[in-house]
């Protein structure tokens, strides 16, 4: 498949890889964008999945845009960066340069009839413009 390697975020470091494998995915440094930043972008509900796997995770979760922005905005607080990396929208581009979260959140479980402690990982990025949360990841642990 042809990678076009077009960068959509607002980060405007290294390149995008040219191997969709994985090869140079990582970013030294991050996180990558500002806590203040991305907390005004969740406020404003400006948060869509942007990856197939973020739309995927979403769907299969029952995450709503508000819910993926919650979730992010309780990561750059309360959770552990895990990095930064290159993430791709679907095969052949293209990409944006993500900063990677784990947090740990209690929600209720219907079924149990009680809460409990669930931990997601989220990719996400800024847009070229800066307006817009991209998130490429937002799915509970071993999923």
């Amino acid at each position: 498949m042809i990678n076009n390697a077009v960068n959509v975020s607002l980060y405007r470091g290294t390149s995008p890889p040219t191997d969709e494998q994985g090869e140079g995915r990582k970013i030294a440094g991050g996180p990558l964008y500002a806590e203040g930043t991305v907390a005004t972008l969740v406020i404003q509900a400006k948060v869509t999945p942007w990856s197939r796997g973020a739309i995927k995770d979403a769907q299969k979760w029952s995450l709503d845009n508000r819910r993926i922005g919650t979730l992010i905005d309780q990561a750059i607080k309360h959770g552990r960066f895990l990095g930064s990396e290159w993430c791709m929208a679907k095969p052949g581009g293209p990409w944006a340069a993500c900063d990677a979260y784990k947090v740990l959140v209690s929600e209720w479980n219907p079924i149990l009839h009680k809460d409990q402690n669930i931990t997601y990982y989220l990719k996400f990025a800024l847009s070229k413009t800066g307006q817009l949360l991209l998130s490429a990841s937002n799915h509970p642990e071993g999923t």
